[in-house]
Formats: structure tokens, C-alpha cells, sequence
């Protein structure tokens, strides 16, 4: 008997990719969203320059009853670190980090960046620390985290989350650069707020955007419910895991332009698991096992700044993942759920307009590899597969400017809305009011579709001092 044969099962079960490690506590808002202080100092023998932001905020989101009235999604109040350094020398040191607890006690945590840079006078830098690269717009402008880690906090406007290594970076007079990272340390994405208890065979999620797999399956008409054991790998069989990635750019006049190759572990793990049941069917167990797949990311881009506010981008970006994950690779019998991994190939454009009190985007991403959601069952969804974004930033006076930001894909016909209205009430304070919706044909299954419900209408007050 085939107890998993519907697909929503099968998929719920890869919901375990991300989070596992440390029980979901493994390694936000923007931060114009909040508090800061601010401090500039200098040195007459050795200039030094040195900007410290702290941030606080608090933010409701359920003005409105009954809309995004799923758990962890209440409020949550927020604090936020970022620290840079610049000296004569040639020296920068920069520091960010992100938190946030929501009403279920949940701290969510990411260090952003943690780095040191050296700077020669010869137009070369070398680093060490964590670091986000800007290698690909495609990948940071639709979220798709193939480069950087993403800070799953909150999934309409998920940041970047740095890699770890050495980098370096040369700039050479003809307008060609190169920029590299290497690195023996990896961690992954996380997604924080998954609680599960071990003794009790349970996985369950406190915050809005953790994925926990069912709790029971329905077999011939009756509920049986399902019990979870979760293999955790060693840590250094996590953390020891190789990067190794170029980039290659071009920069003249109006016209700049790169191309890179990263060889890197997946930034979210996947799980593998194993199925049985006794003969009555009075429960099912699932041996569930996170793996480590590398994959190679390529990816090039070309922009044309054609004034001082207009500007053009075209990009490209592939993902070849391997089909075997780093170790041994854990026997799956016919009962058992194995991930398959697939070639994924975007392509996107995009316009800027930048203007004094208008800030305006049009961009497009196209998924040009296949996918059938029919028989690519143990795939993950694509995030986006034929979609056009609309951003709009307005300052209508000093004190109050709005934002609108609108994602759509054709093909799905998901949609993110985004809706800020921002007024500085006085000087440190500020007041926000906003929407969040997200839009899926309950018709069919696609990536959002199992967020349906972590839509908010919310307030917010920042205090700056």
C-alpha cells in the first residue's frame, strides 16, 4: 500500500529543508522601520570615521481581525545593531545584526554582515568574515536565495543574509575587476521557530513562515497520526563545507557589466525520510535525515545608466545542483521520500527611475527551465516563474512619503502587495501604517499558496534617537 500517494503529504514533508539543525534556532523589517542612534567620531592623527545605528521598533499586525491570524503573527517588537568602520589606513570594519520576538517568545537573529577589510592603494582590498555579495540583482531583487542567505523573519521583504570567508576584490584602470570569496565554513539558512519535541515524536512551528510537516495523514477514512524522528547531524559535519567563486566585471562610461560562477553548498537544507507502519496502521513513524547538496551558480548582467536618474539592467542566472548530497547518502526503501533536484534557469530586466521625491522600478524575472507540477512532486516549487514587479516610493512632503510594492506571477497568478504609509510625527518618531497581502488561485498549488493566510494589516511606531 502506498500510504503517501497525495502530493500535498509528499511536499509537507520537504517543509523540513530549512531549520532542523537546532531545532529551528540555527543561524525584518528594513531599517528606515526604526530606531537609531547615530555617532561620528574623528582623529587628527589617524582619520577615522565611525557610524553606529541602533534600532528599535514594535509593530502590531492585526488591525484588522481575522487577517493573518496565524501563530507567531501577532506583533513583535524588534532590535537591530549596525556598526562601520573606515580609517585612512585603508582599514573598514562593519557589523550588523537583526532580531526580533514575537508573541509566542520567539527571538528570531541574524548576523547580516561581521567583517574586516584591508584596503591597499592599489585599488585591492582583502577581507575576512561574513559578507553578502552583490554578484547577482536577479537573485537579490526576487529573493530567490541561490547566492546569499536570505533572513526568513518576514517573506515580503526578506533580506540578505552574508556568506562566510576570505574575499578579495581588484580594480584595474582599464575598468575590468575581479572579485573572489573562498571559505572552508558554511551556514545555512534558517528558519526559526520550529519546536520539536523528540520524546513526543511532534515537529510544530511558532512564528508565521516556519513550515512544520503534518501532524496525521487520512488512510481509508480514518486519522492516523504521524510521529517524526529526526537524525541530527553532527555540527562539523555542517559547518565544514567548501565555497569557491569568481566574479568577473566591466565598467565604461554609461555601460558596466559582470559575470560570475559560485561552486557552494545550497543555502537550506533538504530532508530525506524513511515511512513505516504496523500492521494495524495505528500510527506512522518517519525517520526523517537533513542533507547537504552543493550546487553551481552562473550568472551574468549587463546595466546602462542612461542619466542621472534613468537606468537599465538585463540578467541571467542559472542553478545546476548535484544529484547526490555531500556523505553518504542514506537508503531510502519504496517507502521512503527521497528530494530530487532540478536545473533551475531565470532570466529578468528591469528600468530604475530616481528622482528627487520618485523612486521607481519595473522589473521582470522569467523561469526558462522546465517544471511540471505533475510529476515533479519531491521539487520545490519555484518561488517565481513568469513575473513583473512594480515598486513606487513617494515623498509627498518632508514628513510623510508612501511605498507600493506589487509582485505578480502570470503563470501562477500569485501576488504580493505590499502598501506603507510613513509619517515622521516628530523629530526620532515615527508612525506606520501598512498592508501585506498575499494572493494565490486556491485552485492549484504553487510556492505562496501555503502562505495564504500570513497576510497583515498592521501599525507600527520607530523611535530614533
Amino acid at each position: 500500500m502506498n500510504l503517501y500517494s497525495t502530493k500535498t503529504f509528499l511536499q509537507n514533508l520537504g517543509l523540513l529543508s530549512s531549520g532542523l539543525l537546532m531545532s529551528g534556532s540555527i543561524l525584518a523589517e528594513k531599517p528606515s522601520d526604526v530606531l537609531s542612534i547615530h555617532v561620528k567620531k574623528s582623529e587628527e592623527k589617524v582619520k577615522k570615521s565611525s557610524d553606529f545605528k541602533t534600532e528599535f521598533g514594535f509593530r502590531y499586525n492585526e488591525i484588522v481581525q481575522d487577517v493573518g491570524d496565524v501563530v507567531g503573527n501577532q506583533y513583535f517588537g524588534r532590535l537591530n545593531l549596525d556598526y562601520h568602520s573606515e580609517s585612512s589606513e585603508g582599514t573598514a570594519k562593519s557589523f550588523e545584526f537583526k532580531s526580533r520576538i514575537n508573541n509566542e517568545e520567539v527571538l528570531e537573529y541574524s548576523v547580516k554582515e561581521a567583517y574586516i577589510e584591508f584596503n591597499s592603494g592599489q585599488a585591492l582590498s582583502l577581507g575576512l568574515g561574513r559578507t553578502a555579495l552583490t554578484w547577482s540583482s536577479l537573485d537579490t531583487n526576487w529573493s530567490l536565495g541561490k547566492v546569499n542567505n536570505r533572513i526568513n523573519f518576514d517573506y515580503f521583504e526578506p533580506e540578505e543574509e552574508g556568506l562566510i570567508g576570505l574575499f578579495f576584490k581588484k580594480r584595474f584602470d582599464n575598468g575590468f575587476r575581479i572579485d573572489g570569496l573562498g571559505s572552508i565554513l558554511y551556514v545555512p539558512e534558517m528558519s526559526q521557530g520550529m519546536v520539536i519535541n523528540k520524546d513526543q515524536g511532534t515537529i510544530t512551528c511558532k512564528t508565521a513562515w516556519c513550515e512544520a510537516p503534518e501532524s496525521s495523514a487520512n488512510i481509508e477514512g480514518n486519522d492516523v497520526p504521524i510521529y517524526y524522528n529526526v537524525n541530527y547531524p553532527d555540527v562539523s559535519d555542517v559547518i565544514y563545507k567548501a565555497t569557491l567563486g569568481v566574479s568577473l566585471g566591466y565598467e565604461q562610461g554609461m555601460f558596466s557589466g559582470k559575470f560570475f560562477h559560485l561552486y557552494k553548498p545550497e543555502n537550506t537544507m533538504t530532508v530525506s525520510a524513511q515511512i513505516s507502519a504496523p500492521a494495524d496502521l495505528s500510527q506512522i513513524n518517519v525517520d526523517v535525515t537533513p542533507e547537504f547538496y552543493y550546487h553551481n551558480v552562473t550568472g551574468s548582467e549587463i546595466n546602462l545608466q542612461l542619466n542621472e536618474t534613468w537606468s537599465l539592467n538585463g540578467a541571467a542566472l542559472s542553478i545546476l545542483p548535484s544529484k547526490f548530497p555531500v556523505g553518504d547518502q542514506q537508503y531510502i526503501e519504496y517507502t521512503g521520500i527521497k528530494p530530487k533536484k532540478k536545473l533551475e534557469q531565470y532570466v529578468g530586466a528591469g528600468a530604475e527611475f530616481k528622482g528627487e521625491t520618485l523612486n521607481f522600478k519595473l522589473n521582470y524575472i522569467g523561469r526558462v527551465s522546465d517544471f511540471d507540477t505533475e510529476s515533479d512532486v519531491l521539487v520545490d516549487y519555484p518561488r517565481w516563474n513568469n513575473a513583473v514587479n512594480i515598486y513606487l516610493n513617494y515623498m509627498w512632503t518632508r514628513n510623510f512619503h508612501s511605498m507600493l510594492d506589487i509582485k505578480y506571477d502570470t503563470l501562477t497568478e500569485d501576488r504580493l502587495t505590499i502598501l506603507k504609509l510613513n509619517y515622521l510625527v516628530s523629530q526620532g518618531l515615527t508612525a506606520t501604517l501598512g498592508v501585506n497581502m498575499i494572493g494565490t488561485d486556491r485552485d492549484s498549488e504553487s510556492y505562496w499558496s501555503k502562505y495564504d493566510n500570513n497576510d497583515a494589516v498592521y501599525s507600527s511606531l520607530k523611535y530614533r534617537f
